[in-house]
């Protein structure tokens, strides 16, 4: 507890000892100096110390305490430079002018560090994403685990991973992307996606019995969710014009050269989308095999026979 004051007081000190000489050498700056040092002391205190452990600590949420935390940063950092600038500009009527000068010069020596603020601001003040959620921003997809004033960092998925897992590698993604790039949210205000699977039957397998099948074994592994999926979509019915589509596990049926195609679409929460698939996938492969009318197609090549060898000599 007593390291979190290190630096007030280290500030506190060197505050005396320029007191001290500007007691004997009395100077202008050094009292501006002292000065500007007791009010970030200060804005210190407030912020870091007093909001932080009185408040911000006391949040139950993780992910609400984290936001609330990462907005106080952004505001210590500007009231810090807010009062700097007052302390030492003398005719507050610059100001303005001043800051406009320096953001404009900010701006055209360092574009990109600019714009990845700029788009920092965009993500918290818009909610674009949050710590937590599962986002794709241009190639790149993954769980949001910070927000920071220039980056986002994801814990990235795909990649060389077939499904929607994670890959264990950490990428940052400039905040700017936000600015010049679609950036698809799959948690924000609905924690769920549809997702299909396709299964080849032969001509002579009995689709109907299949398509029950199908049917059967979505119901089992997601009849639970599809009721939480109904009550997300409630909501943000509040939020959104929506138009809205059945939630029920549906099997459609589609004729091929060579086989019967059935494709079932059934909702599953985003970060279990492979589980779900693998376990309804097994459920289907075990009641098929338990069937006889029914037979998965491929595109291997059967051969039913052979033509008959000629059996005549040619005349010589």
């Amino acid at each position: 507890m007593l390291r979190n004051w290190i630096y007030p007081i280290v500030l506190i000190f060197i505050a005396g000892l320029l007191e001290l000489v500007n007691y004997w050498y009395q100077n202008i700056h050094l009292t501006r100096i002292i000065v500007t040092i007791i009010i970030l002391v200060i804005i210190y205190v407030v912020f870091r110390r007093v909001l932080n452990e009185k408040y911000i600590l006391k949040i139950i949420d993780p992910q609400r305490r984290y936001y609330i935390s990462k907005s106080f940063y952004f505001f210590y950092i500007l009231v810090n430079f807010l009062a700097v600038w007052i302390i030492w500009v003398e005719d507050l009527q610059p100001l303005v002018l001043g800051l406009g000068l320096v953001a404009a010069a900010f701006t055209l020596s360092m574009q990109d560090v600019a714009r990845n603020f700029a788009g920092g601001l965009n993500i918290f003040i818009n909610r674009i994403y949050r710590v937590g959620d599962r986002i794709e921003i241009g190639s790149k997809r993954g769980d949001v685990i910070d927000i920071d004033i220039f980056y986002t960092t994801i814990m990235e998925i795909n990649e060389w991973i077939s499904a929607d897992q994670p890959t264990g590698r950490l990428s940052l993604i400039p905040n700017s992307y936000v600015l010049s790039n679609i950036t698809n949210n799959y948690t924000k205000d609905f924690d769920f996606l549809w997702d299909e699977i396709t299964l080849p039957i032969t001509y002579s397998s009995d689709w109907k019995a299949a398509k029950m099948i199908i049917i059967d074994a979505i119901s089992q592994e997601t009849g639970t969710i599809e009721e939480q999926a109904k009550n997300e979509i409630s909501h943000m019915e509040q939020k959104y014009f929506l138009s809205r589509g059945s939630m029920n596990a549906e099997v459609f049926v589609r004729l091929t050269d060579n086989w019967i195609e059935l494709t079932a679409r059934y909702v599953t929460p985003v970060r279990q989308r492979r589980m779900i698939r693998s376990r309804v996938s097994q459920k289907i492969l075990e009641d098929i095999e338990n069937s006889e009318s029914i037979k998965i197609a491929s595109q291997t090549v059967d051969i039913v026979g052979f033509p008959k060898a000629s059996t005549d000599r040619p005349q010589e």
